[in-house]
């Protein structure tokens, strides 16, 4: 734990040595989370409801995935590395010497506090949301809000990590993450507004679903969906083991490039 405290205060000082390009990250940052709950809010003024679903239920729900997403970007942005910078240059090799699990070497190397503040627009989302009227069928029930933000950050990154580990394999520079993450983008609004093979996609195949509208709909007054946002947890720990367990399999393939 040591050696990665270290690793995270060298991460952090290395960061803040570019003052202007952090605080143009974060300024950028919060002014694209902006556009979202912009727009929901001038859609509710011109109509009562979505497909049954109320403003403040759908503005809670894209505050929810944005909050997830936002903590995606924190965390697992060296994902989007992997292939180009890390696998095909044989920069991984600077990861493997080290006294310390490759794949936190990973994250950590590339942790991108720029992105907070689409973590706290999230936040002050979900804040909106209630202000606006929501009201919840549990109060207590936010309590476990934490743990199911653990486990939707969970289930988003172990999903894109095995997707970019497919770079142990391919050795193309192209990557796969990118385009795997627009699905994401729909999950900031309730699924059943969307056809069945696409709910059925993000539900089993991909379940980015659980990364967003499931999660938020746990908190809702929606007891068709509490029963799937219960497993919200069990589907981030499974994802993310899933997700490494590709990275240590791909890993065993990999040929520095020298």
């Amino acid at each position: 734990m040591g050696r990665l405290r270290g690793l995270v205060a060298q991460r952090v000082k290395t960061r803040l040595a570019y003052r202007g390009d952090v605080l143009a990250g974060l300024l950028s940052a919060a002014l694209l989370g902006v556009v979202g709950p912009v727009f929901l809010l001038t859609l509710f003024q011109s109509v009562p409801h979505l497909h049954g679903w109320t403003g403040p239920e759908v503005l809670f729900i894209w505050g929810y995935a944005d909050t997830v997403a936002g903590g995606f970007y924190v965390v697992f942005a060296g994902l989007y590395d992997l292939n180009r910078r890390y696998i095909l240059t044989g920069e991984l090799d600077r990861l493997l010497i080290r006294p310390a699990d490759a794949y936190v070497q990973l994250l950590i190397d590339n942790l991108a506090f720029e992105e907070l503040p689409v973590v706290a627009l999230g936040l002050f989302v979900m804040g909106l949301a209630v202000a606006w009227g929501l009201v919840f069928p549990e109060p207590l029930r936010l309590l476990l809000l934490p743990v199911w933000f653990a486990g939707s950050l969970a289930t988003l990154g172990g999903i894109v990590t095995a997707v970019a580990s497919l770079g142990f394999h391919l050795h193309h520079r192209g990557t796969a993450v990118g385009l795997v993450l627009q699905l994401t983008t729909l999950t900031r609004y309730p699924l059943d507004l969307f056809g069945r093979p696409l709910q059925a996609l993000l539900t089993f195949v991909l379940p980015f679903g659980f990364a967003g509208f499931y999660g938020a709909a746990f908190f809702l007054p929606r007891q068709e969906f509490v029963l799937v946002g219960l497993f919200v947890p069990v589907v981030g720990a499974l994802s993310l083991a899933f997700g490494v367990a590709a990275f240590r399999f791909g890993l065993r393939r990999y040929t520095s490039a020298g």
